[in-house]
């Protein structure tokens, strides 16, 4: 697994961002579950343990790129310039809501236009294919854009994965593939999904470059990812990036990890926090103080409640609207 931490990989302003983007869906992802507990909310699909690879990989493209996330991608919709305000519209189902005005279960199924994300489904795997018409369309209309396209591991063993990223290949089109690779497809470990676990591993048969990367050690995935952005700009094709991480929490609200992860595991996990381990690498640089990070961690907890404070008191939807948008 590669584990290269070079400092060079960014500026000290873009990692501080990096951070700070985290400790913000930390936030968030805390509050919702908070929320959730106390009946004011449907669901929550945790993304804590995918924070650092979210991050990483959507600093590393540009903002005429597109973002194409499932459905656990909180991080990567942050970083793009999604705010908390916005991101609790839609978990308490606002009129407002910009990401799918009230219709559905929070991060569930969404877009949004104007941060050039594409939209997010709940079929597992049904946006690797349209991550590579878009990139598709990119090449056809001669124009710089790459793609990131992002999934969990349960996603590869969907045919819709073969289908995208072998069209891709073959097409050579300016798409990033990453695997956020937690081991657990919700309750189906990777060991019964998979004979090969290395999902990097299958660049290789489509002749596409491939690269494994520890999804928890920030400025390793941001070089990799940078990397593969860069290649993809240069007509070089895709890359398939397999970012092992550790899911902290249950796979959402209604899972229960207890009936099929031990005490022992779900303890290890919690000791691989990526916001954790970034912090602690900051602080060893000396470019922010352990105070400092706990009050910024701190600052984005109260931000997230007040804004699902003010969301919550905003217009729902109107019945007349049920059908807006849905056809022509």
């Amino acid at each position: 697994m590669a584990t290269t931490t070079r400092a060079d990989a960014a500026t000290k302003g873009q990692y501080l961002d990096l951070h700070r983007w985290m400790c913000m869906a930390k936030a968030l992802d805390d509050r919702m579950h908070i929320l959730v507990k106390q009946g004011r909310a449907p669901f929550v699909g945790s993304s804590r343990g995918h924070e650092g690879i979210q991050v990483a990989s959507t600093a590393a493209i540009g903002p005429d790129d597109w973002l194409v996330p499932h459905y656990r991608g909180l991080a990567n919709a942050i970083v793009r310039g999604l705010t908390m305000r916005e991101w609790m519209l839609a978990v308490f189902a606002k009129a407002g809501d910009p990401l799918s005005a009230g219709r559905n279960i929070p991060g569930g199924s969404y877009s949004y236009r104007r941060l050039k994300i594409a939209p997010v489904s709940q079929v597992v795997a049904s946006w690797i294919p349209k991550a590579a018409g878009i990139a598709y369309a990119a090449k056809l209309k001669g124009e710089s854009s790459v793609t990131l396209c992002t999934f969990g591991d349960g996603a590869t063993s969907q045919g819709e994965f073969h289908e995208g990223v072998n069209f891709a290949a073959v097409h050579r089109l300016p798409v990033v593939f990453v695997c956020e690779n937690n081991s657990y497809a919700i309750s189906v470990p990777i060991r019964l999904q998979m004979a090969n676990p290395d999902v990097a591993d299958r660049a290789a048969g489509y002749g596409i470059a491939g690269a494994t990367v520890d999804g928890t050690d920030v400025p390793a995935c941001f070089e990799a990812c940078r990397d593969a952005v860069d290649r993809a700009r240069r007509g070089e094709g895709p890359t398939l990036i397999d970012a092992k991480i550790w899911r902290i929490n249950s796979h959402t609200s209604e899972d229960n990890q207890l009936k099929y992860r031990t005490r022992e595991e779900m303890e290890e996990a919690a000791r691989h926090d990526p916001i954790a381990r970034f912090a602690g690498w900051l602080i060893e640089r000396r470019w922010i103080t352990s105070e400092a990070a706990a009050d910024l961690q701190a600052g984005c907890d109260r931000e997230a409640s007040e804004a699902a404070d003010w969301a919550e008191q905003q217009p729902d939807p109107v019945p007349e609207d049920a059908l807006k948008n849905l056809f022509a």
